[in-house]
């Protein structure tokens, strides 16, 4: 068995688009994620980086996310994360939940029984 297949997180293949960045406020590069667990992420792109080195990944619903390249080879490169996130947000963003009618993005203001009573 390969040391990749011991894992402490399951990882969920994915094809989803982030950004990577070589140093916290340095410029970003567009990346394909592959694959994501709680612990860690297969990213492609055209960035270069050698094992060790120190990346940033702006995860969807998650934010920055401090990192560790644990292996690279070509235009794909494996990243350890610093602490484990909940990767599951990542997968099934919270804007893909269904509001009821008269929700905030469409500008229209929601109303309760309570508000009835109120004369709202």
């Amino acid at each position: 068995m390969r040391d990749q297949d011991n894992r402490k997180h399951e990882r969920d293949s994915l094809f989803l688009m982030a950004e990577l960045r070589l140093e916290r406020d340095g410029a970003p590069y567009a990346v394909k994620l592959r694959n994501i667990s709680d612990s860690g992420v297969m990213a492609e792109g055209s960035m270069r980086v050698i094992r060790g080195s120190e990346v940033f990944v702006d995860l969807c619903n998650i934010g920055l996310v401090a990192g560790k390249v644990a292996w690279a080879a070509g235009d794909r490169c494996g990243i350890a994360f610093d602490e484990a996130v909940e990767s599951a947000k990542v997968r099934f963003p919270v804007t893909d939940v269904d509001l009821p009618e008269g929700d905030a993005e469409s500008g229209d203001d929601i109303h309760t029984d309570s508000d009835a009573d109120r004369g709202a």
